[in-house]
């Protein structure tokens, strides 16, 4: 069985993809073509809130998370702009609606409690890195 936490890296889709920044091979097409469809898969929705997390510290909103800490935040920063910024948003603000989202589906399973939990982080994050961008 993976990884599963209600925190944005405590799955295995958001672990390999910081496995994949650390490496350099991460790229947002498969966040992009996911956002292409009206229902957002659970590893697309995991991926894009440990992404939020991760803009939210190279916007420098956040410190980085122990997860980053072989991330080089400052060079990725570099390499984030407002349309990657604006992605992550949009597929992280997907990923914590009830309709379209098979992770919220799957929170929704395991029970109200795990729901409440794992959705008011994220929420937060997702109000954060709305309000980051807007600035």
């Amino acid at each position: 069985m993976g990884a599963w936490g209600s925190g944005p890296f405590e799955n295995d889709d958001a672990l390999d993809a910081v496995d994949a920044l650390v490496d350099g091979s991460f790229a947002l097409d498969d966040l992009r073509a996911a956002l292409q469809s009206d229902y957002l898969e659970a590893p697309e929705g995991s991926v894009a809130l440990a992404l939020a997390e991760v803009a939210l510290a190279t916007l420098g909103r956040i410190d980085p998370p122990a997860e980053l800490d072989e991330v080089d935040i400052r060079l990725l920063a570099t390499q984030l702009d407002d349309a990657a910024y604006e992605l992550i948003l949009r597929a992280a603000e997907r990923a914590v609606q009830a309709d379209g989202s098979e992770l919220y589906e799957l929170w929704e399973d395991a029970g109200d409690d795990e729901l409440v939990e794992w959705r008011t982080a994220a929420v937060t994050s997702v109000e954060a890195l709305r309000a980051a961008i807007a600035e």
